[in-house]
């Protein structure tokens, strides 16, 4: 029997900007000859539309580097 699981490390973090929905459809206010409405799809411009951004390194005061 396998014993417990063991935790993930990731080395990125949610993007505090869009919590995670990278990608908005924002309607434009006009319409396709179908009826439907004209989206335009907006990325997050901090991360990009990944919706994860890296980690950066954090410094403590006795000046090592630890994962944040």
């Amino acid at each position: 029997m396998p014993g417990p699981n063991q935790a993930i490390v990731t080395r990125v973090r949610i993007c505090p900007n869009c919590d995670g929905f990278a990608t908005a459809a924002v309607p434009a206010g006009t319409r396709h000859s179908d009826g439907s409405r004209v989206l335009l799809h907006v990325d997050c411009a901090t991360c990009h539309g990944i919706g994860t951004v890296p980690l950066r390194p954090r410094l403590t005061a006795a000046d090592v580097e630890v994962a944040a």
